[in-house]
């Protein structure tokens, strides 16, 4: 078994709900060209599958997808939660994107990266600097349909302690938040070999043009989405 598969008794979500960086796209399902896929690894340990895609207008959009917790958290792929035990939200978004892709899973996927020289923007330098990433060489390239959502997010200051904190101003970004094939299959219906398409179609019609507000200010309201107001905005990877 791959050190990057599930627990079997793992509690598998389902994340192809209907519910609600280059340039910054609008909530919708969009075709795109994976450009980019590596992994990296944060300070506390945590490592993301780093993803670059390319829409039908030449727009880019950066993720970092987060599949395994930091050292804090125990280095694992998942969390527990009233003594069960689900995916973290990156993995499955990211397990998703390998089976679109591929029509295999993550596991198979991380057992077959490569070490390649990925242009990666340094802060210090100011600039993209080529380093060397364990890369997903079987995904760079493939054509994909992504369901995505424009979100509304906190720019968060570094206070005396050393933690972040909501700095009273927001940003724009962008959310995947599940795949498909070039067909438009999602990945369980790839994976149930589904005749006929329809989740992410039933994903378009409930979320296109919605804005997730995912600010502070928003977690102590009510509502989830709302409509979107104001036009794209240059957005990076990491923050």
């Amino acid at each position: 078994m791959s050190e990057w598969s599930l627990p079997k008794n793992t509690e598998i979500q389902d994340i192809e709900r209907a519910g609600g960086i280059g340039y910054i796209w609008k909530s919708g399902v969009h075709k795109a060209i994976i450009k980019m896929a590596y992994l990296d690894q944060a300070k506390s340990d945590a490592i993301s599958l780093n993803v670059v895609m390319e829409n039908a207008d030449g727009q880019t959009m950066k993720e970092a997808l987060w599949i395994r917790s930091g050292t804090k958290k125990g280095n694992k792929s998942y969390y527990e939660k009233d003594g069960k035990m689900f995916p973290l939200p990156g993995y499955s978004a990211a397990n998703s994107l390998c089976i679109a892709a591929t029509g295999t899973d993550l596991p198979t996927v991380m057992d077959s990266l490569e070490k390649k020289m990925v242009k990666i923007y340094d802060y210090e330098a100011k600039k993209e600097i080529p380093q060397e990433k364990p890369t997903a060489m079987v995904l760079i390239g493939k054509s994909i349909t992504v369901a995505v959502f424009e979100t509304l997010e906190d720019k968060n200051t570094k206070g005396d302690d050393g933690g972040y904190r909501p700095s009273g101003d927001t940003r724009r970004g962008n959310e995947s938040k599940f795949f498909g094939n070039a067909e438009g299959f999602s990945a369980s219906e790839i994976e149930s070999k589904a005749e006929t398409a329809v989740k992410l179609t039933a994903w378009a019609e409930a979320n296109t043009d919605r804005v997730l507000d995912k600010t502070a200010a928003k977690k102590k309201g009510t509502a989830a989405a709302t409509p979107a107001a104001t036009p794209p905005a240059a957005a990076t990877l990491f923050n």
